[in-house]
């Protein structure tokens, strides 16, 4: 069994693809008001929306409380493409390597209402007996859903 792979999921959301990138790029402070999946967040090193700048975060992750640190290693505004490294903590202890990445596209089909969402994570086992982390994209199917229903609401 290999050690490093890549693990996607692909939906449509019902807020436009413009509005959900503002909120992971420009309004991440806000996401642990908006879900109960996310329990805390706080700059780290730097600030809330700058490359490199490291943020911690407390959140659940298949039914338990994960902490770990992440940072911004790539956004691309023109792109709706946000890569986001994951690190220390919990996941420290399971991974060298876990990069999520965010990909968001207008929705051609559904007359300019609605985006196509994709999330991928890489990522690298310590050793082979550590499970593929599916359960980060359970996590981000849920907050993005969330987020989805607090940018529709009046």
């Amino acid at each position: 069994m290999s050690l490093t792979g890549k693990i996607t999921r692909e939906f449509d959301i019902v807020s436009n693809a413009e509005k959900f990138f503002h909120i992971i790029a420009k309004q991440l402070h806000n996401v642990q008001n908006i879900t109960d999946h996310v329990h805390h967040g706080k700059v780290h090193e730097g600030d809330w929306h700058t490359l490199g700048s490291v943020r911690h975060w407390t959140y659940v992750l298949d039914g338990e409380v994960t902490e770990a640190k992440e940072k911004f290693e790539e956004v691309d505004e023109e792109k709706k493409r946000i890569v986001v490294k994951i690190f220390d903590g919990d996941v420290g202890k399971k991974y060298k390597l876990l990069k999520i990445t965010l990909e968001l596209n207008d929705d051609k089909n559904n007359d300019g209402d609605g985006a196509v969402i994709k999330w991928s994570v890489d990522y690298e086992k310590i050793n082979k007996d550590i499970a593929v982390p599916y359960g980060y994209l359970g996590y981000l199917t849920k907050i993005t859903e969330d987020i989805d229903a607090h940018i529709l609401k009046p």
